[in-house]
């Protein structure tokens, strides 16, 4: 049994701290609306900094989003400068460097796109804002083998699955928004190593484990 200890009265008996490795998973929100819009004049393609620098990533999940008005949606072709409207039934979010998703090719010109994308979402609404939710749509989690080093920042783009590497869509003057999980690996301790214990195994080598 753990020897116990009278301090100020009270018998205690403290513990030895147990190190683990453990996950630990950190929710983040992000919206387009916080690009540099010098930079990026549209909310379909941007770069975004994540409020911390993240290492040891295994997972990421899309826990749930809030897309504007599909009546305001538009596609902007890069090679050519030019923009025009758009109406899909849905599209996909890109994440560069980080999709693992794979999908057919449009007209059959090839046999397939590997890791083209991160997540498809589907266009739910015909006017007025649309959300996704875990509950609402496919579950959107991609996992890294081995884990991510350090994640600091997203290039987000988002398309249809007939648009080229030019191209992306965007809603007219508005922004999207969506809550994603990042999961990490950590040096920690077990949940019973900050309490108090009679339980031999867990015994400390002095007091307070000292």
């Amino acid at each position: 049994m753990n020897k116990t200890y009278d301090y100020n009265g009270v018998q205690i008996a403290p513990s030895r701290p147990v190190q683990k490795l453990t996950t630990v998973k950190k929710t983040v929100h992000i919206d387009s609306q916080d690009r540099d819009h010098g930079l990026y004049t549209t909310s379909g393609n941007f770069v975004t900094y994540l409020p911390r620098v993240y290492e040891n990533v295994v997972s990421i999940s899309i826990k749930q989003a809030e897309f504007p008005d599909p009546t305001t949606l538009l596609s902007f072709d890069r090679a050519t400068g030019t923009t025009s409207a758009v109406s899909p039934t849905y599209f996909f979010m890109e994440f560069a460097g980080l999709n693992k998703s794979d999908e057919g090719a449009s007209g059959a010109d090839r046999s397939a796109f590997v890791d083209s994308s991160f997540a498809k979402f589907q266009v739910t609404a015909s006017s007025g804002s649309f959300f996704y939710t875990e509950s609402s749509g496919p579950k959107i989690t991609e996992h890294f083998r081995p884990a991510i080093s350090k994640l600091d920042r997203l290039n987000i783009r988002l398309r249809t699955h007939t648009q080229n590497k030019n191209q992306h869509i965007f809603w007219n003057n508005r922004n999207f928004s969506f809550t994603m999980e990042i999961e990490t690996l950590e040096n920690s301790f077990d949940d019973f190593s900050s309490i108090e214990t009679r339980i031999g195994d867990r015994a400390g080598s002095g007091f307070f484990g000292v």
